[in-house]
């Protein structure tokens, strides 16, 4: 019983589905932070580029993986 069931997760690519869920959720959060951030902050705007920058460029970097992944796991 179990193994039919780690067979279905394997065809219908649940695990790879729930990451890219995931690493979407993410990357929203990320630039929905990040919008608040220099919506309020009293920074100068090289100083706000360079935080914006450092949170959301590995996120960025992860759903590209992520994406790409699922796509690869799609041509199985």
């Amino acid at each position: 019983m179990i193994t039919r069931f780690w067979d279905w997760v394997d065809q219908r690519s649940v695990v790879r589905r729930i990451v890219l869920g995931v690493t979407v959720w993410m990357t929203w959060r990320a630039f929905q932070w990040a919008t608040l951030y220099a919506a309020t902050t009293d920074k100068a705007g090289v100083e706000v580029a360079a935080i914006i920058g450092a949170v959301t460029a590995p996120i960025t970097y992860l759903q590209s993986a992520a994406f790409k992944a699922y796509l690869e796991g799609r041509k199985e």
